[in-house]
């Protein structure tokens, strides 16, 4: 992924390109075109969405091999579901997206110029994305012969909405490889970024508040699991200040580069280089005050979970704090769709799962008692403090 994360500033530079004439040439569509231009709009921003993202679902369900970790990029050819029909059907997507977003505006000088976002895609697929895949795919070659590159037809959609209904009638058992939490490559490099981005700030107000919720004080000693960054462990500095002791645990090397940076100015931020499923030495047993892990248990299988907060009791004190921020227990089914949508269309199936059993029941299990937890946007997200 961290060789491809210019493709996707490559497609931001395409939109821009086609979107900025209209930012120069005032011209709009009024009246009834007006009208209608926007209606247009709508249903082309609706479908670019709808067959980029079955493109994307799909090959996250049959373009992987099954040892392997599901990232974005495939590792194993399929010409299943939207395949089937249409070599491309993501770059049609994002190929028709700066269209219908100069359709909504009304811009003439953007609708004119999204011909060039279609050239862009057109040249980004014959002289980029066609011979890597040649290249990576031996029987890529006979697939050019017997399916276009784009279409049209309704019945790809079918096709597509059919391979994903069929995976997700056939339930097989979740592994570590369904997991979403080791992030690396380009989302590592920009992860606070694109948090930020994302989120269109919110992201960064609240861990701040969340962590001030934990209760930290001045000259506790934290371990921090999924350290990431270091941006979690620089907030919580400014609770427990100079006489305190941060170390972080994280084994992606993007993010331990980023914490690194981060943590270089301060003596009490260490970066421990373990994973959390493992054992931890003798001497770190008993010392810490606090252990957190934040938006991490979730990622990983019930086993897993099991092994990491076995991990966590054994660092803490007597009395210590296990600070859990993660999503709450809730009926994803019941829940509004922007919600569903997040769970079920961008998050790893692990996630539902979670969401699923009663942490307090798993972290009893442990010898955790005394729970205390507060609770935000509306519920479907909570920090738990589990007292050992």
């Amino acid at each position: 992924m961290k060789k491809s994360g210019w493709k996707f500033i490559y497609w931001l530079i395409s939109l821009a390109i086609v979107l900025t004439p209209g930012f120069f040439i005032d011209i709009k569509l009024s009246g009834f075109l007006g009208v209608v231009s926007f209606i247009l709009g709508i249903g082309l921003f609706i479908y670019s969405l709808f067959i980029a993202s079955l493109a994307g679902r799909t090959l996250k369900l049959y373009a992987h091999k099954s040892n392997e970790k599901r990232h974005f990029w495939p590792n194993k050819f399929t010409k299943i579901g939207v395949y089937k029909c249409m070599r491309h059907p993501m770059h049609l997507g994002l190929a028709l997206l700066p269209l219908s977003i100069a359709l909504m505006w009304g811009s003439v000088a953007a609708i004119l110029a999204s011909g060039w976002g279609v050239a862009l895609a057109l040249i980004f697929v014959l002289l980029i994305e066609e011979p890597q895949t040649l290249k990576k795919f031996d029987n890529y070659c006979e697939y050019i012969k017997e399916v276009p590159a784009f279409s049209f037809n309704i019945s790809c959609l079918k096709e597509a909405l059919e391979a994903i209904k069929q995976n997700q009638t056939t339930k097989k058992p979740l592994t570590q490889a369904d997991s979403k939490v080791e992030v690396t490559g380009f989302e590592a490099k920009y992860y606070d970024k694109l948090m930020n981005l994302i989120t269109f700030g919110w992201y960064e107000g609240f861990i701040n508040r969340a962590i001030k919720d934990i209760g930290l004080k001045e000259g506790q000693k934290v371990i921090d699991f999924g350290a990431g960054t270091g941006k979690n462990a620089l907030i919580m500095r400014e609770f427990i200040k100079d006489k305190g002791e941060i170390v972080g645990v994280e084994i992606g090397k993007e993010m331990q580069e980023q914490f690194l940076e981060k943590a270089a100015k301060f003596n009490n931020i260490k970066l421990l280089n373990q994973s959390i499923l493992e054992p931890f030495k003798e001497s770190e047993k008993g010392k810490y005050d606090v252990v957190f892990i934040s938006f991490v248990l979730h990622g990983f299988t019930q086993e897993n979970r099991e092994k990491i907060i076995k991990n966590a009791y054994e660092l803490l004190k007597e009395g210590g704090i296990f600070a859990i921020l993660d999503y709450n227990e809730f009926n994803v089914d019941k829940a509004p769709f922007y919600i569903k949508g997040a769970i079920r269309k961008v998050e790893c199936p692990l996630a539902e799962d979670f969401i699923n059993r009663d942490l307090k029941e798993m972290l009893t299990k442990e010898g955790f008692r005394e729970f205390n937890q507060k609770e935000y946007f509306k519920g479907y997200l909570r920090l738990l403090l589990a007292k050992k």
